[in-house]
């Protein structure tokens, strides 16, 4: 059989059919893509949060870092913010009369729907006097505000990479193991505590807090709750 020519012409239809049986082979093999603060466990089973007990030894063993490590740690536990974030802290965010720190809430649609860009987004988030106090012991911010210089300026110097093994090694110091010793850990075990405290925060205000775009994100937390009152059935049980 001779050909005149190397090239063939494919059917429409034939073509279309084989392209989607490889998109859908694709799909098929493809692992689903969780976002990372939808989830309290890995899939693996392995919890993604700190315990109030890995909370409380965080913050003791924070207190071996010099006083501006220290604080970003603190910040860090207080708040339930990004490390990302708290890098962003600038004097002019510490609020006295409030007590409250302002961060500009990352991970947040930088465009609207018609692609049209937003302006950034910030979230007041109450802080215990004494951090307050602190933070301007450290960095002198009323000093800075009277003077009205160096608002903007950023309280910590450090990049996000040093920010991470800040945490690391304070997590290491404090004997926490696994993959809930993270920055992110940190942020979900503020959650937690939210949720399961003796008096809980409404869902809407920790969403507003922690700055998620909607309360569906935040209601991961409950989660826990539910892992809490399955644990105080099953201490009932065994008494």
């Amino acid at each position: 059989m001779i050909f005149k020519s190397c090239c063939y012409t494919l059917d429409p239809g034939i073509l279309t059919a084989y392209i989607e049986s490889i998109l859908l082979c694709n799909d098929s093999m493809a692992e689903t893509e969780y976002s990372p603060e939808m989830r309290l466990f890995s899939p693996d089973g392995e919890r993604l949060y700190l315990t109030g007990d890995e909370r409380g030894r965080f913050l003791d063993a924070a207190e071996h870092e010099d006083n501006e490590n220290q604080m970003f740690c603190r910040v860090l536990h207080y708040t339930g913010c990004r490390p990302s974030e708290a890098l962003e802290l600038v004097p002019g965010r510490v609020l006295f009369d409030e007590k409250a720190l302002v961060f500009r809430s990352l991970k947040k649609r930088k465009e609207d729907s018609r692609g049209r860009p937003k302006h950034p987004q910030f979230r007041t988030v109450p802080v215990p006097k004494h951090i307050i106090k602190d933070l301007d012991f450290v960095f002198g911010i009323r000093k800075l505000k009277r003077k009205d210089k160096g608002l903007d300026n950023p309280l910590w110097k450090m990049s996000r990479p040093t920010a991470y093994r800040l945490v690391k090694r304070v997590m290491e110091r404090a004997g926490v193991k696994g993959k809930q010793a993270t920055g992110k850990g940190l942020r979900h075990g503020f959650g937690v505590a939210m949720v399961t405290a003796k008096k809980p925060l409404p869902i809407h205000i920790l969403s507003q807090l922690m700055g998620h775009s909607d309360t569906k994100t935040t209601e991961i937390y409950l989660q826990v709750v539910d892992e809490e009152k399955r644990q105080l059935v099953e201490d009932a049980w065994e008494g």
